[in-house]
């Protein structure tokens, strides 16, 4: 048989079989498919099934059954089956011909039936993984989303730890610093007798700068080991350390040449209008204030 031949006739059945689909869509609770109809159908495929040397395709079945929708799709072994149980009907026993055309025809319902349980399977299959990837994808954005809250928390936990250590060690500063000054103060001025304004005033500026000193000291330490910085947000100089200082900490240098401009002045007043051999006694009382 022709090559040409056996395409002609796979064309005139998938055309045949779409005219089935194109009826209407029915199944096994329907009504049985109108008689005139199937009478139009069984010849039909006595035509396509006359040469006794054509086979169909089922490749060529297979993927014109892909192309309806499943409805349609599995309304076709219904007709088939009753293109066959009419051909039964038919009072031509013993004719090869007919006997032969109705087993060429109960082939095709077996290969239609076939592949329409496979492809019904096929789609279930791939339902049934879209499910499982929107379940994974579901539960993959469900981890992404504890993860970045225990991140979240593990941060403000870690926030809360240094920031307890950062005001529990500044207050401990505050403490220490004052009650070394006010001990400095105390018995600085229990030794300072019978001396002039600017004596007193020299010693408490000195006091208050080596106050000043313990508590920057302390609290930068502090901020060292809560990972934090007490210094201005500008950029470093490498060039010069004095000039970097300077830019970071200006309120050091500041409170130290105020203190020292009027230390100076304090000093001059005293050697001018103060009482004589009072510098002595500020020493003496200085160093021993420090030692202590």
């Amino acid at each position: 048989m022709k090559k040409e031949d056996v395409e002609h006739r796979m064309t005139l059945l998938v055309e045949l079989m779409g005219t089935m689909v194109e009826k209407g869509c029915v199944d096994e609770t329907d009504a049985v498919p109108q008689k005139d109809f199937v009478k139009e159908c069984w010849k039909g495929f006595c035509d396509i099934y006359s040469d006794p040397d054509f086979r169909h395709s089922y490749y060529t079945i297979s993927s014109s059954l892909e192309k309806y929708d499943p409805a349609q799709r599995d309304s076709l072994p219904v007709y088939l089956d009753s293109v066959v149980s009419y051909a039964e009907e038919q009072e031509d026993e013993g004719n090869t011909e007919t006997d032969r055309i109705k087993k060429s025809v109960k082939k095709l319902l077996d290969h239609v039936e076939l592949e329409c349980l496979r492809i019904n399977r096929m789609k279930k299959v791939q339902r049934d993984a879209d499910r499982a990837e929107k379940l994974q994808n579901e539960a993959l954005a469900l981890n992404n989303s504890t993860k970045e809250s225990e991140e979240a928390l593990s941060e403000r936990v870690k926030g809360f730890h240094e920031q307890s250590i950062t005001i529990l060690g500044i207050f401990s500063a505050v403490v220490v610093g004052f009650m070394s000054g006010l001990s400095m103060f105390t018995s600085g001025f229990n030794k300072l007798t019978e001396v002039s304004l600017y004596v007193v005033s020299f010693y408490s500026v000195l006091v208050g700068i080596i106050l000043f000193d313990i508590l920057f000291m302390l609290i930068f330490f502090i901020a060292k080991i809560s990972g934090h910085s007490i210094a201005r947000d500008v950029p470093v100089s490498n060039r010069n350390w004095f000039f970097s200082t300077w830019h970071r900490y200006p309120y050091v240098y500041c409170f130290h040449f105020f203190a020292i401009a009027v230390l100076v002045i304090l000093y001059a007043l005293q050697m001018v209008h103060g009482t004589p051999g009072a510098e002595g006694q500020l020493v003496e009382v200085v160093a021993s204030s420090v030692c202590s």
